[in-house]
């Protein structure tokens, strides 16, 4: 682990959701309040214009220009003190007609806006109160052609405005706060919820540490699957690895028995140095065969998907090429019928030690003909390796290639190296088998699994 703590994957989503959901719920609110804004400023000012059509209504002039208006207007707030709520009409700065409202105030403007023309402006009293104006030009013509122009203005008190903007903006934050804080609640459970597989993956990891567990289980979510197959297919392997390693040092333990008693039995015997010297190196060298075998066997990878894709082709091709510099005596002839597009996921050395020591062999005890062929078949790989050989009796051909019956308990250098092809094939779940060749000699069919 290293010094410095990492958030959690969790903590991590957890306050990345958060920012973004503070963020959009923030631009939300700044939006809506701004809409809400527009909207009510709309609204009052088409609610002053009709306040205007209806005082246009109500009025009647004369022929001198006056103005005659009802004592009540359909807006019963015009004939309440104060209410917020006020009309004036006026010529210049001379009012000719102001609503019972607005008594002792003066809201007109000092200039006439045009015929049919209209002003909003904000106008400030002396008590600091704030009204939001709406001024509508008129201009009404006699039965003798003479002209009055007039202002219709009509005023509202913009607290009553202030203080519905604020209790919307008070309402808009409480029902964001409160849906910004379920949905974080929400979002912590679901997150919980979603990431509980790491969590038992992790669990299953410890319990694999600690020997209570053996591999991982096989009931996460599919998006999980590949992960936890390819952990398992790690542990097997090392399962395996160690499995080997156990059994190559038992049997390397049981197969060093025999050439040290026999070196034993020299050394108590009284033979002459020069035989004893002989036997000695007889037997030493047949121990470092049987380690070198042992060594081979426990190192042999096996089949993962986890190992890069090896060709076959090439590596029969390089095998072929040093067999040929090696038996140039012999003059060797190998008919191939090679497969170039041949993968398997393998490790390099182990399909180098395999079809080394099954080419090597065919072509050591060849007369001058061998044959190899690869193909790949619907489920497997198959490689057929010919010699014209003498063959194999038929009485040895079941056992030469079974596990602990090899040909070389008592002769070295005769069938080790078929013993050690013939554990990597094991390994990797592949098939060998041993025939009569239509050359005359051996015919060895290898089986290999495809991914």
């Amino acid at each position: 682990m290293t010094n410095k703590q990492q958030l959690s994957l969790s903590n991590r989503l957890l306050l990345v959701v958060s920012l973004v959901l503070t963020a959009f719920l923030g631009v939300s609110a700044f939006s809506l309040n701004n809409a809400f804004q527009a909207s009510a400023e709309n609204a009052q000012h088409k609610r002053l214009k009709n306040y205007i059509y209806t005082i246009l209504t109500a009025a009647d002039f004369d022929n001198d220009g006056n103005i005659h208006m009802p004592e009540q207007l359909a807006e019963p707030e015009f004939s309440t003190p104060n209410s917020g709520l006020y009309a004036q009409i006026t010529t210049g700065r001379h009012i000719v007609w102001q609503s019972q409202s607005s008594l002792g105030l003066f809201i007109a403007l000092p200039d006439h806006p045009g015929p049919s023309n209209q002003h909003l402006s904000t106008i400030e009293l002396q008590n600091g109160s704030k009204l939001l104006n709406l001024a509508y030009g008129i201009v009404w013509e006699n039965d003798y052609g003479k002209q009055f122009a007039y202002t219709i203005n009509v005023a509202e008190d913009l607290n009553a405005i202030y203080q519905q903007k604020a209790g919307f903006q008070r309402s808009l934050w409480y029902w964001l706060g409160g849906t910004g804080l379920m949905l974080l609640i929400a979002q912590a459970f679901i997150l919980r919820w979603g990431l509980r597989p790491l969590h038992d993956v992790t669990i299953d990891l410890h319990a694999i540490e600690s020997g209570d567990k053996a591999r991982l289980a096989d009931n996460y979510p599919k998006e999980l699957c590949q992960l936890t197959q390819n952990i398992n297919t790690l542990l097997d392997h090392e399962q395996s690895r160690r499995e080997r390693y156990k059994n190559s040092l038992a049997d390397l333990a049981h197969s060093l028995k025999t050439p040290l008693s026999v070196f034993r039995g020299e050394l108590d015997s009284n033979v002459e140095i020069e035989t004893l010297r002989q036997s000695g190196h007889e037997q030493l060298d047949r121990i470092s065969a049987m380690v070198d075998y042992q060594l081979q066997r426990a190192a042999t990878e096996g089949k993962s998907t986890l190992l890069a894709p090896v060709s076959l082709a090439e590596i029969i091709y390089k095998i072929l090429g040093t067999l040929d510099k090696v038996y140039r005596t012999k003059g060797v002839q190998c008919q191939c019928d090679i497969d170039k597009d041949v993968y398997i996921h393998a490790d390099k050395d182990d399909m180098y030690e395999l079809l080394g020591n099954l080419l090597e062999n065919a072509y050591k005890y060849c007369n001058s003909q061998t044959s190899i062929i690869l193909q790949s078949l619907q489920n497997h790989i198959q490689i057929r390796i010919d010699d014209d050989g003498n063959g194999i009796p038929e009485h040895a051909q079941e056992d030469i290639l079974k596990r602990g019956k090899r040909m070389d308990t008592q002769v070295e250098g005769q069938g080790l190296g078929l013993a050690i092809a013939s554990d990597i094939i094991e390994t990797y779940g592949g098939e060998i088998s041993l025939q009569n060749s239509y050359l005359g000699g051996a015919k060895f069919v290898i089986q290999l699994p495809k991914d």
